[in-house]
C-alpha cells in the first residue's frame, strides 16, 4: 500500500506517539488487495506478542487464530458497518491455551484517494476481561468459600421448583459458631466455615447444588424427596462434616451441623417459601441439640408452632399446679455390671389422661414461653426430696441457661439448694456446654455458688460446643459428660474413638471425671471403658425408670426431711 495513498503518510510521528500512549495499534485495510498497513509496525508487533515489527500478514494470522464463532461474528459486524457506513467495535480472543489474548477492535470505512479503506485500532483488553470475569464470579459466588451466593442459590432453588424436579432442599447450619469465636477467635471460625464448605462441595455427590445462603448456613439442592432419600442424605451430610477434626492455628475443633430439610414441590411456588420451610425445620432440629436434623411438616411450621406453644403453656402450668411434673431416673454406672447408686433425673409431664410426655415435646416451648425456670425449680425439689429419702444414692439434675442467667431465678434455685444443704454433696447440677460460652461470667458465678454449698457441677454434651481451656479452668468443673453423638456407633468410627480419647485425656488433665452418654450396646461400652471413661449412661445400661425400687420404699424416719427455703431461713 503506497504511503501517498495511506492515512499514515500524514504526520506519522504524531500518530505513532498517540498510539503508544494509548497502548494500541492502528492499521489500514485495503479490501481490494487484502493488504494491511500498520501505522507503527514496532508498536503493533509488541501488541501482538511478536519479537519484531508486525508484517502485513500478521493481521490475517491474528484473525485466523480466533474461534470460528467469534470470527464469524466479527466478520458480520465489519460487513454491516461497511453497508451502513458506520463504525464498528468487536471483541475477540485470539490464540490457544495459555497463549490466549483478548483484543478489542474498533474501526470504520473511509474513502481515501478515491478508494474505500477500513481504518481500525486494536488494543489488548486482557486486564479488563480479567476484571469482568472476577466481577461476574463475585456476583454469583461467595468470596470466602467459592460457593454460589444466596442470590444464585435462590435462583437454582426457584428453577428446581418451577421445573418440578424431584428434589429436596437442605439448610445446613454450623453449630455454635459463636462459641468458636469466643474460644478460638474469628480467624478459626472462618477456617471452620471454609473447611465445611469444601467438605460439602466435594462430598455431597453428583446432581447436587451447594451455596452459602448466610454467614454460617449453606443450602444444598439434592435429588430425591422420599423420606428414605432425605434421611439417607441428611445422615450422609452429618457424617461428612464430622469426618475429621478441623485443625486451625488456634487449636483443633470438632465441628458439627444441624439440618433443616424441605421437600421441593411445584405447589410451593417460590424459593422464599422453600427457604422458610427449611428454616423452620432447622429450628426444630436445633432444639434436639447438635448434629440433629428435621424435615418440614405441620409440626415445624411457624404458625403451627405458635398454636402449639399456646396449648403447651396451659399444659405446663396446669401440670405444675397439679403436681404432674415428675422425673425418670436413668442410672449412671462405673461399669456395665456395677451397682446402680447414681442417676440422672430426666423431667417428664403426665398429661390429664395419664400419658407420659417426654422432655423433647415440651422443653423447647417452655424455653420460648419463659416457663423453663419453673420446671428447673420443680426438678430440683423432686431431686432433693429423693436424696433426703434415700441416703445411698446420688442424683444429677439439668438446669437451663434461662435460670442461670436470670439473677432472680438463679437466687431462688441456689436458695432452695441452700435450704437443703444436707443433701447437696450428693447432687450434681448439669449445664449444657453450648450455652456456657454465651456468657462465661454468669456461668462462673452460678457454678461457684452451687459448689460452695457442696454440690458438684457437670458440663453436659461436652464436645458439641467450643469451650476453651481457660473456661474449663475458670468454671471449676467436676464432671464432663461427653456428647452422645460421639458415642453412638463408636465401635465403627476410628475418628470418634480418637476424639473421645482426646476428651478423656483433657478431663484427666483438669482432674475431672467423665461420663459417656447414649451408650446403647456392649461393644461401645467396652471400648469406652478401655479408653478410660469413668461412667457409662444409656439404654444399654437402662432406660429411664419412673419408679425405681428405692423410691418405692417407705421414707426412713431417721433421715432429715426436705425443707423449703423459708423453713431454712
Amino acid at each position: 500500500m503506497s504511503s501517498e495513498k495511506s492515512l499514515f503518510a500524514v504526520g506519522p510521528d504524531t500518530v505513532r506517539f498517540a498510539l503508544e500512549a494509548a497502548g494500541q495499534a492502528m492499521f489500514e485495510f485495503d479490501p481490494d488487495t487484502g493488504a494491511v498497513a500498520w501505522a507503527d509496525p514496532r508498536q503493533a508487533g509488541e501488541l501482538l506478542g511478536m519479537e519484531g515489527p508486525a508484517s502485513d500478514t500478521c493481521y490475517e494470522r491474528l484473525i485466523g487464530s480466533v474461534s470460528p464463532e467469534q470470527a464469524a461474528a466479527r466478520e458480520a459486524e465489519v460487513l454491516a458497518a461497511r453497508e451502513a457506513r458506520r463504525s464498528y467495535c468487536v471483541e475477540f480472543c485470539a490464540g490457544t491455551g495459555s497463549e490466549q489474548r483478548w483484543y478489542e477492535e474498533r474501526g470504520t470505512w473511509m474513502r481515501l484517494g478515491g478508494r474505500e479503506r477500513m481504518v481500525g485500532v486494536i488494543r489488548r483488553i486482557d486486564a479488563q476481561k480479567k476484571r469482568e470475569a472476577q466481577l461476574s464470579y463475585l456476583a454469583a459466588h461467595d468470596e470466602m468459600t467459592g460457593q454460589l451466593n444466596r442470590g444464585r442459590t435462590k435462583e437454582a432453588l426457584q428453577r428446581a421448583i418451577d421445573n418440578s424436579v424431584d428434589s429436596s432442599f437442605f439448610l445446613v447450619a454450623i453449630d455454635n459458631v459463636g462459641g468458636i469465636n469466643v474460644s478460638f477467635g474469628f480467624d478459626a471460625a472462618d477456617q471452620v466455615i471454609s473447611t465445611i464448605a469444601e467438605r460439602l462441595c466435594e462430598g455431597v455427590g453428583e446432581g447436587c447444588t451447594v451455596g452459602r445462603v448466610a454467614g454460617t448456613k449453606f443450602g444444598i439442592i439434592a435429588p430425591g424427596r422420599s423420606p428414605e432419600e432425605m434421611r439417607e442424605r441428611a445422615i450422609s451430610i452429618l457424617n461428612l462434616v464430622r469426618s475429621d477434626i478441623i485443625k486451625t492455628r488456634s487449636g483443633s475443633i470438632a465441628a458439627s451441623v444441624c439440618l433443616g430439610v424441605a421437600p421441593l414441590t411445584a405447589e410451593m411456588g417460590s424459593a422464599d417459601i422453600a427457604l422458610a420451610r427449611a428454616e423452620a425445620a432447622l429450628d426444630q432440629a436445633r432444639q434436639a441439640g447438635p448434629s440433629s436434623w428435621s424435615v418440614f411438616s405441620e409440626m415445624t411450621d411457624p404458625v403451627s408452632m405458635r398454636h402449639r406453644d399456646t396449648e403447651m403453656s396451659d399444659t405446663i402450668l396446669t401440670a405444675l399446679n397439679d403436681r404432674r411434673v415428675t422425673v425418670a431416673f436413668q442410672p449412671i454406672v462405673t461399669d456395665v455390671d456395677a451397682p446402680w447408686n447414681k442417676y440422672e433425673c430426666l423431667i417428664r409431664l403426665d398429661s390429664t389422661d395419664g400419658e407420659e410426655i417426654s422432655a423433647p415435646n415440651f422443653i423447647a416451648s417452655a424455653e420460648r414461653l419463659g416457663l423453663v425456670h419453673l420446671l428447673d425449680r420443680r426438678v430440683l425439689e423432686l431431686a432433693t426430696t429423693a436424696l433426703a429419702r434415700e441416703p445411698d444414692i446420688e442424683l444429677a439434675v439439668n438446669v437451663s441457661w434461662e435460670t442461670v442467667k436470670d439473677p432472680v431465678w438463679a437466687d431462688g434455685y441456689v436458695g432452695h439448694l441452700r435450704a437443703n444443704a444436707h443433701v447437696a454433696d450428693r447432687l450434681t447440677v448439669e449445664l449444657t456446654e453450648t450455652r456456657i460460652v454465651d456468657a462465661i461470667e454468669a456461668s462462673e458465678e452460678f457454678v461457684a455458688r452451687i459448689k460452695a454449698l457442696g454440690a458438684k457441677f457437670a458440663l453436659d454434651d461436652f464436645g458439641a460446643g467450643y469451650t476453651s481451656f481457660r473456661n474449663l479452668k475458670a468454671l471449676d468443673i467436676d464432671i464432663l459428660k461427653i456428647d452422645g453423638s460421639f458415642i453412638t456407633g463408636l465401635a465403627q468410627s476410628k475418628e470418634n474413638q480418637l476424639f473421645v480419647r482426646t476428651l478423656i485425656d483433657l478431663a484427666r488433665n483438669f482432674s475431672m471425671k467423665t461420663v459417656a452418654e447414649w451408650v446403647d450396646n456392649e461393644n461401645d461400652a467396652r471400648i469406652l471403658k478401655a479408653l478410660g471413661v469413668d461412667y457409662l449412661q444409656g439404654f444399654f445400661i437402662s432406660k429411664p425408670v419412673r419408679r425405681p425400687d428405692w423410691i418405692m420404699r417407705e421414707r426412713r424416719d431417721d433421715q432429715p426431711a426436705l425443707r423449703s427455703q423459708s423453713e431454712a431461713s
